[in-house]
């Protein structure tokens, strides 16, 4: 089992496959896993990409998978409250209801995955009564020097964010490994450019580097942009900002002291703690 999240892995692995059942869970009560509109697959085999519980029901998922795939017919199904299936229980209460498409239209899916790789959202019309609308990945764009951009960037690696990677520090190109790395020259930004899936941050203690390159972030769309550094940090800030030009509504938009636990003096901890206040960001703004 390959325990992915996002429909875009979802929907690459079943394109690559010639006996795959796409499922989408289609009703959730209580408490779950997973969102309405989940997608998941399973092979002929008994691969599966995605999950739908926490180990509770993905076993008999795969099986009335394999057997529908046997069969060619739709099936639908409810796990726990209303379910048939007595003896698999939901030891958080609720239910869960899904829907199994043995040998999902290619077309259908090869286009929604085409769309989320351009950073659009895409709808599909599976063929449940209401279209399914899913969004890309959420974008990481890190400017910044030293162990707090390293172990954010690897952080939001881990939790399946985009992550590009910049800083004047050649040397940190390194220890990042795989993740994609700019080397600043003081006004670019790492990576590529923004859309509104996209969020920054600027890990510097040497504020007059972060201000071309926050005046840059601004100019675009980013859902979220955040700096490190004190409340007094983040007074001088603004007002930098403003010599520089850039209006009190533009400069609202830089959340200073990033994070959303205050004065942590550990580099994975302010990690953890910027990277949830963008996740919360993005599911205010129904952007997951």
């Amino acid at each position: 089992m390959t325990y992915a999240a996002h429909p875009e892995d979802i929907l690459r692995f079943a394109c690559a496959r010639d006996d795959v059942c796409l499922g989408v869970i289609t009703r959730v009560t209580g408490g779950a896993m997973r969102p309405e509109g989940a997608l998941f697959a399973v092979t002929e085999s008994g691969g599966m990409a995605g999950y739908v519980s926490n180990g509770c029901v993905d076993a008999d998922i795969i099986a009335q998978a394999r057997a529908a795939l046997a069969d060619g017919e739709r099936r639908d199904l409810i796990y726990g409250e209303g379910s048939p299936f007595f003896d698999i229980v939901l030891p958080c209460g609720g239910a869960i209801a899904l829907t199994l498409i043995p040998g999902p239209d290619r077309d259908i899916m090869s286009q929604g995955l085409a769309g989320l790789i351009n950073r659009e959202a895409v709808t599909l019309d599976l063929g449940l009564g209401s279209p399914c609308v899913y969004h890309p990945r959420l974008r990481l764009r890190i400017s910044g020097r030293g162990a707090a951009l390293i172990a954010l960037a690897r952080l939001a690696t881990e939790s399946g964010f985009l992550v590009d990677a910049g800083s004047p520090d050649i040397e940190l190109k390194m220890p990042l490994g795989d993740i994609a790395f700019t080397h600043l020259n003081g006004t670019s930004l790492p990576g590529r450019g923004d859309d509104k899936w996209t969020a920054h941050v600027m890990l510097f203690h040497d504020h007059d580097y972060e201000l071309p390159l926050l005046k840059a972030a601004l100019g675009g769309p980013a859902f979220f942009i955040g700096a490190m550094g004190s409340r007094q940090t983040q007074a001088a800030r603004r007002e930098r900002l403003a010599e520089l030009g850039i209006s009190a509504a533009q400069i609202d938009r830089v959340r200073g002291p990033v994070g959303l636990i205050p004065s942590l003096r550990d580099a994975r901890q302010l990690g953890v703690s910027i990277l949830a206040q963008i996740i919360q960001t993005a599911q205010d703004g129904d952007l997951l």
